[in-house]
């Protein structure tokens, strides 16, 4: 396991946040670590990753909805994601190969003893405008 997966499991184990499973990748040249999760948004479970490897950076990824892209939503759902990525910074939306939403979070990590906290931190900020928005993107999705 690479060091800022092992303090991150630390920081999970030192605050009994216990809701994480934790994969470490085979053979990766970046010695990457999954921690899988869920987060409640209106009633739904959303997917949720935290990958950390030997690079600088870590991300969150919450997956929002599955093969969301359609002829009748597809012109409002770009706009919409569009100016949702234009007012936040810290977090982008898009749509993978399959047309899945999904949400990234990058975090410039540099000090391994405080990026518990910090990771911690922006899944508040997500969790808040997750609340916020997912009732609109849904409304948007499901026309």
């Amino acid at each position: 396991m690479n060091n800022r997966a092992e303090n991150f499991k630390k920081f999970l184990d030192e605050n009994e946040i216990k809701c994480f499973a934790i994969n470490e990748i085979k053979d990766d040249k970046f010695n990457t670590v999954v921690f899988r999760s869920n987060i409640d948004i209106k009633g739904q479970q959303l997917s949720t990753l935290v990958i950390l490897d030997d690079s600088i950076y870590g991300m969150i990824r919450v997956f929002i909805a599955p093969k969301v892209l359609n002829k009748d939503n597809e012109n409002e759902l770009r706009i919409a994601i569009n100016e949702l990525n234009k007012t936040y910074k810290s977090f982008k939306y898009y749509f993978d190969n399959e047309d899945n939403l999904i949400l990234d979070c990058c975090i410039l990590l540099n000090e391994i003893e405080k990026e518990g906290n910090l990771i911690y931190t922006m899944f508040d900020v997500i969790i808040k405008h997750l609340n916020n928005e997912y009732k609109n993107l849904m409304q948007l999705i499901w026309k």
